[in-house]
């Protein structure tokens, strides 16, 4: 969210951590007034613990912030969150503010499960019907002059993209920001809600992220209480007793404990009892890294499937370094001619949009100055909607993405941009020599002849470690010169660049590959690298071999036998500058951002005697591995951001 919310909400919007200190703690202080945190002082209510009925019967959980005197009709925004509405305001505080003194009215509601609302809690289950029911609720309200708008980011801008494709009438505009994990499988993608990236589970995230928020066990309130008694009960109880925090700054003990504790789990095995060894309550993960990305359950979640139409206006917002920027920008694409689209991206990770500076550093890199006024566009597209103001909102470029290295804004009219070209970088070793970037590996445009393969070990008791990227860290770029001294790294550096090459969009790889074993995961990172050395990673991505034909359909390998893969999931927006070199690396690992293949061919999640595989590239006249990088036009300007 806004200024330094990747904790906030990622990590200090928690409604699950109080199930890892047992049950809700008695908390005898008076409970701090919310619009005294968020700056407003006079002229505003909050009217708290609305529990509005769904269609099934469960009761949602919802604040309404509005002012003390209601002068009639006024345009809705909703924000539905899994985490602590208070929180989720506060993450959102200047905009907030914004919006209220601009004469809107916000509504915030717990997702069933979560906070004090009713039922049980799935991630985003109930992101479509109880949304609908949310926004008809809100129509409903003697203040509310029919028009509604959503906001937010992570999981509520996740909630906003599955409410619109119902196309409720009244749900009028839509900011929908780092949402790429409300998509299923679209043309091109199909990793469940970015469970998977090439039918890996992403372990790390995934495993700390519900032993904190996941849990679908959690303390309700008794049927039948009064609206007072229910305020009441919800300033006597705490949900959890870590304080709120900000990102980058020093983690509370009691998170930093839960945290270390499913860090040391995931180094055991089997991964299907990560948190049980965490000793976090039963939650959703625990039978989702059993499943294979094509199981008929899959299906049957809320998720976003080819098919689904949103047709709400929407402002796209994301980040190049978010674990979901390759599934939020395969939906943008999806949407094609969809009017009223549009599309910013930005030089960040997850949801850390709001933080850039005059000197945006992403870890230790710097990506200039990023700065973006979000909170005036989405004021004036609200207005535009909601209000039928007349403004030039809709004058604007309909994709607006920073091209990193340059440190510059570009525009375009559409994603994936008209005129993109295709920049293909053949490998190439002396003798069968990439192992580490000390080894001879190289890429170019020169096609391969006679050239040996490359051959590494993958060893799942010894995975290459992870080095950036993932979610929710405050720095994914990350230098990667001490890591790419292993053995088991593969790395192709082009020679100093002569001249820049704007990588701006997918990056792919075609992969001509052996192992000495039945199944094996390939893990590919494309990486920027300085004349001083330096390398940071840009993206990665990752295919288990038995997906290498379709997802849904699992395939063995004989071993030695050699496969052409495609590799995709890797995009970005980042101009390798004269000087520069592109670099390749390829593993059999990227643990514990994604789950390690223990080469047996089995289940994996279930296993806990690994094997492991000798692993060859191939590079030569019948089998020439290369990659493809999406290179933009360049008669396209420069965009000036005021």
């Amino acid at each position: 969210m806004m200024r330094n919310n990747i904790v906030r909400r990622c990590l200090a919007l928690a409604v699950a951590l109080f199930f890892l200190s047992s049950v809700s703690t008695p908390v005898l202080a008076q409970k701090p007034d919310l619009l005294e945190k968020l700056g407003i002082h006079a002229g505003y209510t909050v009217d708290r613990e609305i529990m509005v009925p769904m269609r099934d019967g469960v009761r949602l959980s919802t604040a309404v912030l509005r002012p003390e005197k209601v002068a009639g009709r006024m345009p809705v925004i909703l924000i539905r969150t899994p985490y602590l509405k208070d929180e989720e305001l506060l993450g959102l505080k200047d905009l907030v503010s914004l919006l209220l003194q601009h004469g809107y009215i916000l509504v915030v509601q717990s997702e069933r499960g979560t906070g004090w609302s009713e039922g049980q809690y799935q991630i985003l289950a109930g992101a479509r019907n109880d949304g609908y029911d949310a926004v008809s609720w809100i129509v409903a309200q003697p203040w509310s002059n029919g028009k509604v708008g959503t906001v937010g980011c992570s999981s509520s801008g996740d909630n906003q993209i599955l409410l619109a494709s119902l196309n409720h009438p009244a749900h009028k505009a839509m900011v929908t920001m780092c949402s790429g994990t409300a998509v299923g499988t679209l043309p091109g993608v199909s990793s469940q809600g970015v469970f998977y990236r090439g039918g890996v589970p992403q372990l790390g995230p995934w495993a700390w992220w519900y032993a904190l928020f996941g849990s679908d066990r959690r303390p309700q309130m008794p049927p039948g209480i009064s609206d007072d008694e229910r305020i009441r009960l919800a300033d006597l109880y705490s949900l959890f007793q870590i304080p709120s925090l900000t990102f980058g700054k020093p983690l509370g003990s009691g998170w930093q404990e839960v945290i270390d504790k499913v860090g040391n789990a995931t180094k055991e095995l089997p991964s299907q009892d990560i948190l049980r060894r965490a000793g976090a309550p039963t939650s959703d993960f625990d039978r989702l890294v059993k499943l294979e990305p094509g199981d008929p359950e899959w299906s049957k979640r809320d998720l976003l499937r080819t098919g689904d139409r949103p047709r709400v206006p929407a402002l796209v917002v994301g980040s190049w370094y978010d674990i979901g920027a390759f599934e939020q920008l395969k939906f943008f694409g999806y949407q094609g001619d969809t009017p009223n689209q549009f599309l910013i991206m930005a030089p960040t990770s997850h949801c850390g949009m709001f933080r850039a500076t005059e000197n945006t550093l992403v870890g230790k890199r710097s990506v200039g100055d990023a700065r973006y006024d979000y909170y005036q566009l989405f004021l004036n597209w609200f207005d535009y909607w909601l209000k039928a103001a007349k403004n030039d909102v809709l004058q604007r470029p309909k994709v607006q993405v920073y091209l990193m290295g340059a440190n510059v804004w570009k525009h375009y009219d559409s994603w994936p941009i008209q005129g993109t070209s295709q920049k293909r970088l053949f490998l190439h070793s002396n003798g069968g020599g990439a192992n580490g970037r000390l080894g001879s590996g190289s890429i170019s445009d020169t096609p391969p002849t006679n050239e040996k393969p490359d051959s590494f070990i993958s060893n799942p008791l010894d995975p290459v470690p992870s080095n950036g990227g993932g979610c929710c860290d405050a720095d994914p770029a990350k230098d990667q010169a001490a890591l790419e001294l292993r053995k088991d790294i593969l790395v192709y550096s082009s020679a100093p660049l002569q001249e820049g090459i704007a990588a701006m969009g997918e990056v792919r790889a075609v992969l001509y590959i052996s192992s000495s074993m039945p199944d094996a995961d390939l893990a590919v990172k494309l990486v920027d690298v300085s004349p001083n050395g330096e390398a940071f990673n840009l993206y990665d991505t990752i295919l288990r071999l038995r997906y290498r034909d379709d997802m849904t359909r699992p395939r063995l390998m004989v071993p030695r036998q050699i496969y052409r893969i495609d590799l995709t999931g890797i995009v970005t927006g980042n101009e390798f500058l004269p000087g520069h070199r592109v670099r390749i690396e390829i593993a059999g690992s990227n643990f514990p951002l994604f789950e390690r293949n223990l080469q047996t061919g089995g289940r994996n999640h279930d296993e806990t005697v690994p094997q492991s595989a000798t692993i060859k590239v191939y590079h030569d006249r019948e089998h020439a591995s290369y990659v493809d990088i999406s290179v933009a036009p360049a008669n396209v300007d420069t965009l000036v951001i005021k």
